[in-house]
């Protein structure tokens, strides 16, 4: 990766447009402590608990057109991608990866981005969710469906 690569792709992270603060914490009450902690620390957190997630800065570099080229491996395009997330924490902070996720991330063939996931589903910006359908946007990141909004009824946001 070229040095005006990183700087590019940096300088478009860290200028994403932030999110409703409801969605941070409705974010990290789904994945305790992914705002405020690296990389190493979920890696680690992860092989204890045997349940790691993908902090903002890997998500953001698994998405990113740099950590995935056409004549990349799988297992080369992964090493990529935790480099390039090691080099976003040097510059950037998980909120602002998480604000650049939300903005390409891909839920389906057809709805890419958070504020097309709003008005697909619920015909409103984002800044008009209400806790329960930021609560389902959360939701549609791990189980992304083009049918409907996964079924939450019996959770509650408490």
């Amino acid at each position: 990766m070229a040095e005006k690569e990183l700087t590019e792709f940096v300088t478009k992270v860290k200028y994403a447009k932030e999110l409703p603060e409801k969605f941070y914490q409705l974010y990290e009450k789904e994945h305790p402590q992914i705002l405020s902690h690296d990389l190493n620390w979920q890696i680690r957190s992860g092989l204890i608990s045997n349940d790691f997630t993908k902090s903002p800065s890997l998500l953001a570099a698994m998405i990113s057109d740099i950590s995935r080229q056409d004549a990349d491996s799988t297992k080369i395009s992964n090493r990529k991608a935790y480099v390039l997330a090691w080099k976003l924490e040097e510059e950037t902070t998980q909120k602002e990866c998480l604000n650049w996720v939300l903005e390409n991330y891909k839920f389906d063939l057809y709805i890419h981005g958070i504020n097309e996931v709003s008005n697909f589903y619920f015909k409103k910006g984002v800044s008009e969710l209400s806790d329960r359908e930021l609560s389902d946007v959360v939701a549609l990141m791990k189980e992304p469906s083009i049918v409907n909004v996964p079924d939450r009824s019996n959770e509650d946001l408490h």
